[in-house]
């Protein structure tokens, strides 16, 4: 089969596109599987490092407040359809799975003109405006939580999470130790707090990934001769060995984080977005506080981030009991099933 995946933005969207495409060539090497992703996300290069290939299109995010790349994104995007229409047009796919980002408007207008069926895969507890608009024209819509079908139709199959996220196996470690992670751009709020914050953190191993917008400005901030226990991290790309020798995660609430942090059966403090679309995040996080698997720290509270995190490891027994939650919400064979129904679909 020819599959195109079309997705693009922050590493929410791509990963799971990613761990798709890993199934569907483990089934069958003969697969040619084609991303098409934006100029200006972080694709070109995280696809390009998992061996796949990938065509890049203009297209740019639908900001809220007034400024050149608000003002330019239509105009970006609708350059960005007519590439699309040549893209397909030249590979002719069996199947378009959409996973999300600003980089699938113009491929799935595309698609929709040229009658190409496509897949819809929604991350989010609250399927975001995009998914919602265009479900009517899917052939399919997969679905990550239970709860939103109250908002999409669709079916609940998980979010499909890389290989080496579920092969990984825990790394025995001495000391206590929890990763704090703040997405692909990081979080200025979470970066901030554990650099005022270190201090009541000595007796853990702090793996925190700042992100590159503001790794240079904050990892000097903390003392490496005074805080030994601190391992700031620029990017991680081998994100699974991180999570394999850590006790507990702090995250944000995308839902592809919350999806490998499920998939090793981890505890979390999930630290929603304040400003993410709709507030998509919090019901990411609530859905996780409500099976018990995470506990939900919200941004105006975040001076309270590191006891939050020594009250955890001094109550081993919630830790022990959110980590089984974890496990059982997990839907570790998401990019099993998904691949399934592709191929199930004529």
């Amino acid at each position: 089969m020819k599959i195109v995946i079309a997705a693009g933005g922050t590493g929410g969207h791509i990963y799971p596109g990613i761990a798709l495409a890993e199934e569907l060539k483990s089934r069958d090497p003969g697969n040619r599987i084609v991303f098409i992703g934006s100029r200006e996300g972080l694709e070109k290069e995280l696809v390009g490092r998992e061996g796949f290939e990938i065509k890049l299109i203009h297209a740019r995010a639908l900001l809220r407040k007034l400024s050149y790349k608000a003002v330019s994104a239509p105009f970006v995007s609708a350059l960005g359809f007519f590439e699309s229409l040549f893209l397909l047009a030249s590979i002719r796919p069996d199947r378009l799975v959409v996973t999300g980002g600003y980089a699938s408007f113009p491929v799935i207008a595309a698609a929709i003109v040229m009658r190409i069926p496509f897949f819809l895969l929604e991350q989010n507890a609250l399927p975001g405006f995009s998914n919602r608009f265009w479900h009517r024209f899917a052939r399919k819509v997969v679905l990550t939580f239970e709860g939103s079908q109250k908002y999409l139709p669709g079916t609940v199959l998980g979010n499909p999470v890389r290989k080496k996220i579920l092969e990984q196996k825990p790394i025995v470690h001495d000391r206590p130790a929890v990763t704090v992670i703040g997405g692909s751009q990081g979080a200025r709020s979470i970066n901030r707090a554990i650099a005022e914050q270190i201090d009541k953190l000595s007796g853990i191993d702090v793996y925190h990934i700042i992100g590159k917008r503001d790794f240079n400005a904050l990892k000097d901030k903390v003392s490496a001769e005074r805080h030994p226990f601190y391992h700031p991290i620029e990017y991680m790309y081998n994100m699974e060995e991180l999570l394999g020798r850590s006790d507990l995660v702090v995250s944000r609430a995308g839902a592809t984080a919350i999806s490998e942090i499920l998939a090793l059966g981890l505890p979390s403090i999930l630290i929603p977005f304040p400003y993410s679309a709709e507030g998509h995040q919090d019901y990411n996080a609530k859905a996780l506080t409500d099976a018990g698997a995470a506990k939900i720290l919200t941004d105006d509270r975040i001076s309270g981030l590191s006891e939050m995190i020594v009250s955890l490891f001094n109550d081993r027994k919630e830790m022990d009991s959110m980590a089984a939650a974890a496990g059982r919400i997990a839907r570790r064979d998401a990019a099993k099933d998904i691949a399934e129904m592709l191929y199930a679909e004529h």
